[in-house]
């Protein structure tokens, strides 16, 4: 009997330890599955990262022999036509600005950078239907033909679209609900890099040129020919908003002034303080004195002999343009050194 109670409870036992195994074999939180789900996340991380980190090449992009024409490359399909220039928001000729393109192979934004034409389609005759399949199927075709390359089919990752508009500061801007509509196309040829964006009834084209720098530094000999030419320059000397302070920016205008007055010995100058609109008229005409003053102090601090200068305020009553545009405020806030 004893023999008998002994194998059974051997059974039982047995029967619980396998129970136990299989259990502990379907933890989810044991440490092999911990570190199995690590070791997973961390390859889907790495995947992520490494698509986004593709990056578009033109070095990819096969180069077209076509003749293509001047910029901006394409007409509308017969029976459509561009709007004029200047007649809607989106038709418009930029010298330079950019297009943000994406490419959808590469999953990543570019740049390009130059000659923009913004257009913006509608049919000839006012009473027709717009025929899209026409139009889409029309320029598509073209492209195609002139050996253009489409990076974009239409529709973007949420993460590059927030990143395509957020960081878009060009000219053109679209609806949310165009993104699906977004074709874009590139076209290099030996010394050309154009991209082209289409959209609903809209097109954009940027030829890739390379910028040029036109800002050129006001030297001593061009504030003397200005004043010798009209009595007096006008300068663009930055100061801390609504202070006399003269900003680190503008100390080259103040060097350069200073050499004026140290090879022309006997040139005396009136330093003349403007302001725009913004604010009371006592406060600005105070501003403006204050500002004359704290730009005498700076050149005669260069060992110009203060005799030679005096300074005066007019806060705004000489503005030289219309204080109802912000670039008119701009031309408005200025420093005068007039011949006495």
């Amino acid at each position: 009997m004893k023999y008998i109670y002994l194998v059974s409870l051997l059974i039982v036992v047995s029967l619980f330890a396998c129970k136990d195994k299989e259990q502990s074999k379907n933890i989810p939180n044991s440490e092999n599955q911990i570190k199995t789900d690590s070791n997973n996340k961390e390859v889907k991380n790495n995947n992520v990262k490494n698509k986004i980190k593709t990056e578009f090449s033109w070095e990819k992009i096969p180069i077209s022999t076509k003749d293509i024409g001047n910029f901006p490359f394409i007409k509308p399909p017969k029976g459509i036509i561009a709007k004029d220039i200047g007649s809607s928001s989106y038709s418009k000729k930029l010298n330079f600005s950019k297009l943000k393109m994406f490419s959808k192979t590469s999953n990543t934004t570019f740049n390009i950078e130059g000659k923009v034409e913004f257009m913006n389609f509608s049919t000839e005759d006012e009473n027709a239907n717009w025929e899209q399949y026409y139009f889409d199927k029309s320029i598509n075709d073209y492209l195609e033909s002139i050996g253009a390359i489409q990076v974009n089919k239409g529709g973007m990752t949420d993460v590059y679209y927030e990143k395509y508009w957020s960081d878009y500061d060009g000219e053109y801007t679209v609806k949310h609900n165009d993104r699906e509509l977004i074709r874009m196309w590139v076209i290099k040829q030996v010394n050309k890099k154009i991209g082209v964006q289409i959209f609903k009834k809209r097109m954009a084209i940027v030829e890739e040129i390379e910028f040029k720098q036109t800002i050129v530094k006001f030297t001593a000999d061009d504030i003397l020919k200005e004043i010798n030419a009209k009595g007096f320059a006008t300068l663009q000397i930055n100061f801390d908003t609504g202070k006399s302070r003269i900003k680190a920016s503008s100390y080259d205008v103040i060097s350069e002034i200073v050499k004026m007055m140290k090879v022309n010995s006997n040139l005396k100058i009136s330093i003349e303080g403007h302001t725009d609109n913004v604010g009371d008229e006592l406060s600005n005409m105070k501003l403006s004195k204050n500002r004359a003053r704290s730009v005498l102090m700076a050149i005669s601090d260069e060992d110009i002999d203060e005799s030679r200068l005096k300074s005066e305020g007019f806060g705004q009553t000489k503005p030289v343009e219309n204080n109802s545009t912000e670039e008119g405020k701009t031309k408005n806030r200025r420093v005068e050194l007039r011949k006495i």
